[in-house]
């Protein structure tokens, strides 16, 4: 068994000097001012951010399922409806800070937890730290158990994010440690996504898009956090998933401007 360790809190620089400068060369190639103003970009990685978030978290709804809820409303038969549940919390959490210009403040996380967590927990566990053991699956760690000391320290951590100064240190800083303290009882990681982007998109930074193909590498990157405090593996599934949309934003622009001066017979 491995316990929860406060010292995680503690380290605040995450990335190196190199990989700053490359995630800062992204930003320059597509900034989010760009990907906001693009409607076609918002709705498109949108719905891969929902999609991925969900199978993350189990989900059973493949892309196509999810476009067809999202878009016309419709359900999978023969899937649970705590999928579609699922997804539907997820595009209005997406929707709240795409819309809003939102702060990683504790207030927000609630906001987006109680989103998030509709029919997914009680009406009571809602936004709330819970007071009772967690098991994490697949992990030897056990979070802490009482709300007190939960409370505590998630007032911390917001302290210690304050106190970084770098964008992407922060982002990932307050993804990894809300995913490690497991404040409520369920929904904690799809939270931490959403709290992430906020980071991101609050300091003008390109968003975050997971990617299908890389759930493995979240999942196994995030339990390595879990119990031993080191980023390293976060950091370059992060890094990796971050490039991986921006080159696909860039290949799609060109693509428009191939056709723009190119004949098509």
């Amino acid at each position: 068994m491995i316990l929860y360790n406060p010292n995680f809190l503690e380290k605040t620089e995450i990335f190196t000097i190199e990989e700053l400068q490359l995630l800062d060369k992204l930003n320059r190639e597509v900034s989010l001012s760009s990907f906001l103003t693009n409607r076609s970009f918002v709705d498109k990685f949108g719905m891969d951010f929902i999609h991925t978030s969900a199978r993350i978290e189990g989900n059973t709804y493949d892309r196509h399922d999810t476009h067809t809820l999202l878009e016309y409303g419709r359900t999978a038969g023969g899937k649970r409806y705590s999928d579609a549940k699922m997804i539907l919390n997820m595009r209005d959490a997406y929707e709240k800070f795409i819309d809003e210009d939102l702060e990683v403040t504790k207030e927000t996380l609630k906001d987006l937890h109680y989103i998030l967590s509709n029919e997914m927990v009680a009406e009571n566990e809602r936004a709330v730290p819970r007071d009772e053991e967690v098991a994490i699956k697949g992990s030897n760690y056990t979070p802490l158990a009482t709300k007190e000391k939960l409370d505590d320290e998630l007032n911390y951590m917001f302290k210690k994010y304050k106190s970084i100064k770098n964008p992407f240190d922060k982002a990932l800083y307050i993804h990894c440690n809300l995913a490690y303290l497991q404040y409520f009882k369920d929904c904690n990681k799809r939270t931490a996504r959403m709290m992430l982007n906020v980071a991101l998109k609050s300091e003008d930074k390109m968003l975050y898009i997971p990617d299908e193909k890389r759930i493995r590498e979240y999942l196994v990157s995030i339990v390595e956090y879990y119990e031993s405090g080191d980023y390293s593996k976060f950091r370059e599934y992060f890094i990796a998933t971050y490039r991986d949309t921006v080159e696909m934003i860039v290949a799609m622009r060109k693509g428009r401007e191939a056709e723009l001066i190119r004949p098509l017979r």
